[in-house]
């Protein structure tokens, strides 16, 4: 058997997270250290770190690879990159739980609780962030999805969710695969439950910003007499709504024999006028091919005038992408492993997890248009492993050594 038969320990501090570097450096020509401490403020004279050095210290953490906030130790230590501060796991817990907003409490005609926590300066500071870094094209014609997700957590407050599992469900908007506004929610408050004023809110933050939105796209939790009232009186949205079926909401389709055959998506697609909330509305009609039961038919519910049945369908079936967005969020960026007891202090955890994904959205981007062994389409695993675990060290003379054979030389 081969073994080891020379060993040499030395105490060189090498730092096995090399490709930081690279990413501190870009925030920094960036300014977003500044950014974040506009938004939240100056801290205590006496205070050793500043806000900007605690979200960034654990956003760095999370980008290679820290999965719980006590996991900022193991960087901490092996960091070594000079000027850059890096807090305590303590600090961070406590920092993130004193920037927690109170949370709201509604209560439903049967006298069932809601609870809503809306944290409106850390949005505020989150879509700065993306104009800032430029993720997204502010006056482009954007779409904007919006989908809830449960979390499964056993949390002091927790409540059970539609799954029949404890959680919280936050309500999100995304434009492409960019998250610009978050709420969180507990569990037992369905999607449907005051849908409107969450997506209310999300888009006129965005409208404050300058951010167009030309298109509103979402599933049938949206599909609500409200809704479609505020959509109706903003004409410059064309709204994308999976239709909330109704026992024999549909009978009128065994009369439609226009249909179109989609062989690809296996379905066949026709248009319908029908009356709702007052108004006569287009329905794209959905089928399995060779269905004839009228109580299988889905359908897409649309104020768009311009496009063929079949680019509705194709353009909504593209919301498929919602649900990576969501397991990136959980599994790369820990929404799955939230770390306080409180929904309101789990909502600021959840809202810088989202920074640090989109600073992960910005690099990609960015290095991959510089070095081939970084792609635009990395999950963050494969990210770490080819660009971030790379031994370093800082000399005397600040110059950064890399030991690889990788032209990171082409980042500069």
């Amino acid at each position: 058997m081969n073994g080891i038969t020379n060993l040499q320990i030395s105490d060189r501090k090498i730092n096995p997270y090399g490709g930081i570097n690279f990413i501190i450096s870009a925030m920094r020509e960036k300014k977003i250290n500044e950014l974040i401490d506009n938004h939240l403020g100056k801290r205590p004279k006496q205070a050793q770190y500043s806000y900007s050095d605690i979200l960034l210290g654990w956003i760095y953490s999370n980008l290679c690879g820290a999965e719980r906030i006590e996991d900022i130790h193991q960087c901490r230590d092996l960091f070594n990159i000079p000027d850059l501060k890096m807090p305590s796991s303590d600090r961070v817990s406590q920092i993130f739980r004193a920037l927690a907003s109170e949370t709201e409490i509604f209560k439903s005609v049967g006298g069932t609780k809601h609870k809503f926590n809306i944290h409106t300066g850390l949005n505020n500071l989150m879509l700065d962030l993306i104009l800032k870094l430029n993720v997204i094209n502010k006056n482009a014609t954007n779409t904007m999805d919006y989908d809830n997700t449960v979390i499964n957590c056993e949390k002091y407050d927790s409540e059970v969710s539609y799954l029949q599992t404890k959680g919280y469900q936050p309500g999100v908007c995304f434009i492409n695969k960019i998250p610009v506004y978050i709420e969180n929610r507990n569990g037992n408050s369905p999607a449907q439950y005051k849908i409107r004023d969450t997506v209310e809110r999300g888009l006129t933050m965005l409208k404050d910003k300058g951010i167009s939105v030309s298109r509103f796209r979402s599933d049938s939790a949206a599909c609500t007499k409200d809704m479609f009232m505020y959509l109706d009186i903003n004409p410059n949205i064309e709204y994308f709504i999976k239709f909330h079926k109704h026992r024999n909401s549909f009978t009128k389709v065994t009369v439609i024999y226009d249909w179109e055959e989609l062989p690809r998506y296996g379905v066949k697609i026709a248009c319908l006028r029908y009356t709702l909330y007052g108004k006569k509305r287009r329905f794209i009609l959905i089928r399995k091919t060779n269905d004839i039961d009228p109580n299988n038919y889905a359908a897409i519910l649309t104020n768009n005038e311009s496009l063929s049945n079949k680019e509705v369908y194709y353009f909504y079936t593209k919301r498929g992408a919602m649900e990576r967005n969501f397991d990136d969020l959980k599994n790369n960026f820990n929404w799955s492993r939230l770390p306080f007891s409180f929904l309101n202090e789990n909502t600021v955890f959840l809202i810088i997890s989202a920074l640090a994904y989109i600073i992960y959205q910005y690099v990609l981007r960015v290095f991959s248009k510089k070095v081939d062994f970084v792609k635009k389409n990395f999950w963050l695993k494969n990210f770490i492993f080819n660009f971030i675990t790379i031994g370093s060290e800082w000399d005397e003379g600040q110059t950064l050594r890399l030991y690889t054979q990788k032209p990171y030389y082409l980042l500069l």
